[in-house]
């Protein structure tokens, strides 16, 4: 089908000013330096060896009364050195030691109560992590008859290791955490990009409206060909914008890769082109109509508030997604035109979906997109031409006033 020449003009007009914008340029490098330095993070940090925060070592550890050689042997597994031991006589001289800092601990009751010095408050407390514990722990393995000296081999034993397996998700363990990053920056990029250039679609079509310039383009230009113009011109220049921001990134990824990233990241990133058109498609369409029913930009959030809570919607089914790429939430909404823009290309990434599955999901966006946009050239041309009070749906339609 051939695009009528006054829309591909109107398009092109679009696209020269939007492009030549300085907010659209400061935009656009904004995001493409952002990506890419989010990009480049796990190759500057991957050589270097993790912190190990070591737990304060009290040092020297008041005793008040006697106390169980089990109950020692924990305090040397958990510290990892044999503290000095001070006989205090009571409690109320422990207090004292505390406070003019000449023990750090204090073990009580036989090690049934351990005291500290701290502020008021959950995080006063100075006892390293897991002493409590494993001196509670040591109570009862001596109380169970366990000779003393085996308390600290026990308590000292390395951790069991974990392995991942591959779950019911059916996402590679190994890849995992890339293919989820990348999953969901391109579901988060996707929807920024979709609703900026909405409101863009929105601010366009009032201020032409309000300018009455839309009245100089009518004689020249019917009202579908002016708003499909718009339409098109603005997806391309948001097909532009989009590749601009990813791009920089995906080059990081594929210079500074490891073996987190996932496999067929370029397929990804075609993915998220390609499901920015079909959802720009399926949106912008029905934003130019709705916007076309009011004069002033404040009345736009009420007029369009169905539609953002919709996108807004859909966007958000992409979080249980992410988590379950493979279950049966994601493969209905997988076939929802409204969704399917966030969806398809996050299991394209997760799980590599089926193409057969993301060809049905695009076909019926493509069907969608073409209903809605229908509908919303009549509205569009019903109202385009009203200024002042809030058009309504009927009277749109109608193509004349209430």
């Amino acid at each position: 089908m051939t695009v009528p020449r006054p829309m591909l003009l109107v398009a092109e007009r679009e696209i020269r000013q939007r492009v030549r914008s300085r907010a659209y340029q400061v935009i656009t490098l904004l995001f493409a330096v952002v990506l890419a330095a989010v990009a480049a993070l796990p190759a500057l940090f991957a050589d270097r060896e993790p912190e190990v925060q070591i737990a304060p070592n009290p040092g020297v550890v008041g005793v008040v009364g006697e106390v169980d050689e089990a109950v020692l042997a924990g305090l040397v597994a958990t510290l990892g050195s044999s503290p000095e031991l001070v006989e205090i006589s009571d409690e109320d001289e422990a207090a004292r030691a505390l406070e003019a800092g000449e023990v750090t601990l204090v073990v009580a009751e036989g090690g049934a109560r351990l005291l500290a010095a701290g502020a008021a408050g959950p995080f006063g407390s100075p006892v390293p992590p897991g002493v409590p514990e494993t001196v509670g722990l040591a109570r009862e393995m001596a109380a169970s008859g366990i000779d003393p000296g085996q308390v600290e081999t026990l308590l000292a034993a390395p951790p069991v290791p974990v392995e991942v397996v591959v779950t019911g998700s059916g996402v590679d363990p190994v890849t995992a955490e890339g293919r989820f990053a990348v999953a969901y920056a391109g579901s988060l990029v996707l929807y920024f990009v979709l609703v900026f250039f909405a409101n863009l679609i929105v601010t366009g079509v009032i201020e032409e409206k309000g300018s009455r310039v839309v009245e100089l383009l009518l004689p020249a230009v019917p009202a579908r060909q002016l708003m499909g113009g718009k339409v098109l011109g603005l997806g391309a220049v948001g097909t532009l914008q989009a590749a601009a921001m990813l791009t920089p990134a995906l080059i990081v990824l594929q210079v500074t890769g490891d073996d987190r990233l996932p496999p067929g990241i370029g397929t990804a990133f075609v993915a998220v082109l390609v499901a920015f058109v079909l959802g720009y498609g399926l949106y912008a369409g029905v934003t130019a109509g709705l916007a076309s029913l009011v004069s002033r930009v404040e009345d736009s959030q009420v007029a369009l508030f169905p539609l953002y809570a919709l996108l807004v919607a859909a966007f958000t089914t992409s979080f249980p997604v992410l988590s379950a790429p493979d279950g049966t939430l994601a493969r209905i909404v997988t076939f929802v035109p409204f969704t399917a823009p966030f969806v398809v290309p996050a299991r394209i990434v997760l799980v590599d979906l089926p193409l057969w599955q993301a060809g049905i999901a695009a076909l019926g966006v493509i069907a969608t997109a073409v209903l809605l946009t229908l509908l919303a050239a009549r509205l569009y041309e019903g109202a385009i031409l009203r200024a002042g009070a809030r058009v309504r749906l009927g009277a749109a339609w109608r193509g004349a006033r209430e």
